[in-house]
């Protein structure tokens, strides 16, 4: 199909009728360009403010130059630009295109406001190359779905208005216009994935199958529609075996069939915001996990996730560090990320001694206390049980010693050994969830 920025308006306007501010993502490259070019001479029409944003990332030597071209450009066109300069973090293991897209991404994040609205340059012919590597990682109906028109991102939106177009009608529209765009060097070379589809693949795909892109474009529509639908199902399963915040319960997700189950863990765990498990991974969970005793307490992990099985709860958690010990001074006792603080306060029945030599522990094993109201000491493991304390958190409770003698244990209970009139207690500040209810 013939590129014309009338086309491109109509569109838009179809999927974004009234945005506060529109936003050209803008590296000036060929794509891009074309874009912030076609948007221009169609402002009038666009019912909205366009500005344009440019990230360096600084992981060329000419990445400077190319930042002075865009903000050329724009002055040019009057267009106003933002640009911002990050470091990308090289050294999480995703590789240096995801890293650098994670980072840019996280700048459009900060950038948008509500009803705002991101502009991508994507193509049909990038479209095509999202849909094959999906295809070779194994993906199902949401990865094969590839690159949709509208996303959710931060808090506005994103759209991507070429995905109708081939890059060569682009580029066909650019040279026409005489644009002059930059050329990143990397896009030559084949060590990346997606280079070497472009480079290699794709032609002689298209060389066999002329209409390569818009056919595998269908695909995609297929797919997101089928993924839809999967949604749809998960999201119905999902309200059906939830049994709190984070917690599905066993018996519920057992009563489904063996596909529904798949379904409703991966949407489990997206709408929780995790990473998803791998195949392998996630066979654990169905026929280790799901169809253990209830006793058992097995665990499935992932970077950064854990699924844990506590009676008959499946629970999703992020991991986290040990909590922090040491001699409690003053008001509060600071646990460390993700797991709060202890703070003192007035207990005028039963609380613990002033002036006395305080100290956070954690279980070793054999603690024993007696509860105040209780007439006999107990083992820390029968309380926790009695408590449904989650196992994988008993031994990340605060034990407080108040001169080496066990006097409370958390915000949970107070030694009646030592426990006096007017003293204080423990209040758990921003404290996790331990307990199964």
């Amino acid at each position: 199909m013939k590129f014309s920025p009338d086309l491109l308006v109509q569109h838009l306007r179809r999927h974004v009728p009234s945005p506060h501010r529109l936003w050209v993502a803008y590296s000036g490259g060929l794509d891009s360009t074309v874009l912030l070019h076609a948007l221009a001479a169609q402002r009038d029409a666009l019912l909205a403010p366009l500005a344009a944003v440019h990230v360096d990332h600084n992981l060329h030597p000419e990445s400077p130059r190319w930042a002075e071209h865009c903000g050329a450009v724009c002055e040019s066109l009057n267009i106003p630009l933002e640009s911002f300069g990050i470091s990308v973090d090289l050294s999480a293991g995703a590789g240096p295109e995801a890293a650098a897209r994670d980072a840019r991404y996280q700048v459009f994040r900060d950038l948008l406001e509500k009803d705002e609205v991101l502009l991508t340059a994507q193509h049909q012919d990038d479209q095509l190359e999202t849909f094959l590597l999906q295809a070779l990682r194994g993906a199902g109906p949401h990865g094969l779905a590839a690159m949709p028109v509208m996303a959710r991102l931060g808090h506005g939106h994103l759209m991507r208005p070429l995905l109708e177009w081939p890059r060569a009608s682009l580029e066909d529209w650019a040279k026409a216009g005489g644009l002059d765009w930059l050329e990143d060097p990397s896009n030559s070379d084949e060590r990346f994935d997606r280079n070497f589809l472009r480079r290699s693949i794709v032609p002689a795909l298209k060389s066999r199958w002329p209409s390569a892109a818009q056919t595998i474009s269908r695909s995609t529509r297929h797919c997101a529609q089928a993924a839809e639908l999967v949604d749809e199902l998960a999201a119905t399963d999902l309200a059906g075996c939830s049994a709190g915040e984070q917690v599905l319960s066993v018996t519920a997700v057992r009563r489904l069939d063996i596909a529904r189950r798949r379904n409703v863990l991966r949407h489990w765990l997206d709408w929780l915001g995790f990473p998803r498990p791998s195949e392998k991974k996630l066979e654990h969970i169905l026929f280790d996990v799901l169809e253990s005793a209830p006793d058992a307490e097995p665990c499935v992990e992932w970077p950064g996730v854990a699924v844990h099985r506590y009676r008959d709860g499946l629970h999703a958690e992020t991991a986290r560090s040990l909590p922090a010990s040491g001699v409690w001074h003053g008001e509060f006792f600071e646990l460390g990320p993700d797991w709060g603080r202890l703070r003192r306060v007035r207990n005028d029945t039963a609380g613990l001694p002033e002036g006395k030599r305080v100290e956070i522990r954690f279980r070793e094993g054999g603690e024993r206390i007696r509860p105040s109201g209780r007439a006999h000491h107990h083992e820390l493991k029968k309380l926790f049980q009695e408590a449904g304390v989650l196992p994988w958190r008993r031994s990340s409770i605060p034990l407080v010693f108040v001169d080496n003698q066990l006097a409370a244990v958390g915000d949970l209970w107070i030694s009646a050994d030592i426990a006096v009139k007017d003293g204080w207690q423990v209040e758990w500040e921003e404290k996790p969830r331990i307990a199964n209810s």
